[in-house]
């Protein structure tokens, strides 16, 4: 996974990585795929990208092979691993290649075991998935915590002067706004939102509040059908992918930020932090990587996962905060987001790349 004009928030966790490890002197060469929509220009980049890896892997030396997606690079690493028993592999795991999401994850599980015993060092972006990843494969090698790549502090932050951004967005400064931004897919949650949405609307919670979404997904039709459903055209706004800048800014709208995410592979959540980086508080699901950083009261608000009923009260508790309190929790939110910055996780990333090799 790698961004491109068209797409340039796919994997971009990927690219930050990329960054830091380049701003940290080393040299880095990379070879990815960039998103593709039609079934054959998929099956056609998937080949090229396996050839290369064979290709690149056999005739050039690295010092180290840094691999992101363990299902969807394993066969053709294993298949060089065999013929070049030196390559020395870093594998980092992100979701659905340890918690299967499609038939074809589960079908790759047993090259995923195979390509991390084969592995000198383990990467995941949070200690939930390291311990996951312990205990569902039982490897022996060591496991490093790498937050994917963190978040960039000069692109996301609290912006102070924000009334230039109502306007530009064609957005209301006496509406508070709830945020969401995801993929509108399987298992993000959004449909757990809007339903909470529509409670609150029923209870007349949603006088002075409108709801905005970033995103897009191959869920999209049916969450304009939800909307349309409970009549709620009126109080979300919705918006495609959007570049990093200006999520920052959309961030900076938002009153709170909700995470509604439904998956077990949700194995960090780079978005929740993306949203604190700005100030702005979390109600997140109580899953997966989010317990790393959320802190119920704290930060932000825990819930059940897919309860809407409680993600309604944990909404109508926010709003019910006194000013004093929601920005204590914005205050935190910024100082967790901290811990993410791109300069405190250079010299994590470094101290993974530079220990010597027994």
């Amino acid at each position: 996974m790698y961004p491109d004009e068209k797409f340039p928030n796919y994997g971009v966790f990927v690219k930050n990585t990329e960054t830091i490890l380049e701003e940290a002197d080393f040299k880095v060469s990379h070879l990815v795929m960039y998103k593709k929509k039609l079934k054959i220009s998929k099956i056609i980049s998937y080949l090229r990208h396996y050839f290369l890896i064979i290709y690149k892997c056999l005739v050039y030396n690295y010092d180290y092979i840094y691999v992101h997606y363990a299902t969807h690079n394993s066969i053709p690493l294993l298949i060089v691993k065999k013929l070049k028993k030196n390559l020395t592999i870093i594998t980092n795991v992100h979701g659905s290649d340890v918690i299967p999401e499609t038939k074809i994850h589960n079908i790759l599980q047993r090259p995923v075991q195979s390509l991390l015993k084969n592995s000198y060092k383990i990467i995941t972006p949070s200690n939930y998935f390291k311990q996951i990843v312990s205990e569902k494969y039982g490897v022996s090698n060591q496991i490093e915590v790498f937050p994917s790549g963190g978040i960039n502090e000069e692109v996301f932050y609290r912006i102070s002067d924000k009334e230039y951004l109502y306007d530009k967005y064609k957005l209301e400064s006496d509406i508070r706004y709830i945020g969401f931004v995801g993929r509108i897919d399987f298992g993000k949650g959004w449909d757990v939102l809007i339903k909470a949405v529509h409670l609150l609307n029923i209870e007349n919670s949603l006088v002075d509040k409108k709801i905005i979404i970033v995103g897009d997904g191959i869920k999209s039709k049916e969450l304009d059908q939800l909307i349309s459903e409970y009549n709620l055209e009126d109080k979300v706004i919705r918006f495609n992918m959007l570049r990093q800048s200006q999520l920052n800014e959309i961030y900076n709208l938002m009153e709170v930020f909700c995470f509604p995410t439904l998956r077990e592979g949700e194995s960090l959540g780079l978005v929740g932090i993306e949203a604190m980086a700005s100030g702005t508080p979390v109600i997140g699901s109580e899953i997966g990587g989010l317990l790393d950083y959320i802190i119920d009261g704290k930060n932000g608000l825990l819930f059940k996962p897919g309860d809407t009923i409680e993600l309604k009260n944990k909404i109508i508790s926010f709003f019910n905060y006194s000013q004093e309190k929601r920005e204590l929790l914005g205050a935190e939110s910024i100082v967790t987001a901290n811990r993410y910055s791109k300069g405190e996780l250079t010299l994590v990333i470094k101290k993974i790349f530079q220990e010597k090799r027994g």
